[in-house]
């Protein structure tokens, strides 16, 4: 059984833990933390992004693309060992605190449908970049959460996510904070390219 820590908006605890599915149905603020991993391809001269196709059996958005790996914050965690926990965890990647850049945090609430059963998520989430670079023989993806990973290029994703493709459950504002922040990073790889 998951049991997550009800959170006030600034991310701070409440002092209170719910069972994980009690959250979703009655909507308690909790906390998650998103980790991105990015690169840069010389040879296409474009920034792509690992995104990990949701399994089709998951509670919430089955079969989605969404975010390189991401999860909740467990009962007794903070943001930063969610990150490192869930990067082990889903990718297979053992990471460190010094190995990601914070980006933001945010605020996000949505009521949906699920396989039948109301799903209303309210999350302050923490939002990484991961700064280590990520070789596809590095990844071990954890099976019974993840249907397959793939790079894809960070203007298509941007693009689909404009367009609303249901495909997607990234959200768009968080994206574009990540994909404004990796435009500036890789500037000046883009420069040398030419």
């Amino acid at each position: 059984m998951e049991l997550f820590e009800l959170l006030n908006e600034d991310g701070t605890k409440q002092g209170i833990v719910k069972e994980r599915e009690a959250v979703h149905r009655e909507g308690d603020l909790h906390g998650g933390s998103h980790v991105w991993v990015s690169r840069y391809s010389a040879k296409y001269k474009r920034i792509e992004i690992l995104l990990q196709k949701r399994r089709f059996d998951k509670d919430a958005f089955p079969g989605c693309w969404d975010v390189s790996c991401a999860g909740h914050m467990d009962q007794g965690e903070d943001f930063i060992t969610t990150a490192i926990r869930e990067a082990g965890e889903e990718l297979g990647l053992f990471i460190e605190k010094e190995d990601l850049d914070f980006l933001f945090s945010q605020l996000v609430e949505g009521k949906y449908v699920f396989h039948g059963k109301p799903f209303w998520n309210r999350e302050v989430n923490h939002v990484f970049l991961l700064k280590k670079e990520v070789q596809g023989d590095m990844l071990n993806f954890q099976k019974e959460e993840i249907e397959m990973l793939e790079w894809q290029d960070a203007e298509h994703i941007k693009n689909e996510l404009i367009n609303n493709n249901p495909e997607y459950c990234i959200f768009l504002k968080e994206y574009m904070g990540l994909y404004e922040y990796l435009v500036n990073k890789y500037e000046g790889n883009k420069a040398g390219d030419e």
